[in-house]
């Protein structure tokens, strides 16, 4: 009789183990998923740059290619013609 008592104990504990984990990863979940943040791409290289360089040589060359690409963005207004304001006449082309 008493292992009955035991065994029964034991299923209900592994079961709502089993819930808890459920819960816990979000089987259960009804409401709308939220985004997790994202951290920014460069935030562990203030605090572990050097450390980052010297077992990764090439992540010098990385971040340097990155700033590069994002100073490299044109802009609608960058290809603009130059306009000579002193002359008085400005002529634009038809596209």
């Amino acid at each position: 009789m008493v292992w009955v008592i035991v065994g029964v104990v034991a299923i209900a504990a592994l079961a709502l183990y089993g819930v808890d984990r459920m819960v816990a990863r979000g089987w259960f979940d009804r409401r709308v998923p939220r985004q997790r943040p994202v951290a920014p791409a460069g935030s562990g290289s203030g605090f572990l740059g050097d450390l980052i360089d010297v077992f990764q040589p090439n992540h010098i060359h990385l971040t340097a290619e990155q700033e590069r690409q994002d100073a490299d963005i044109q802009h609608a207004e960058d290809a603009a013609l130059p306009v000579d304001l002193d002359s008085g006449h400005v002529r634009l082309d038809p596209r």
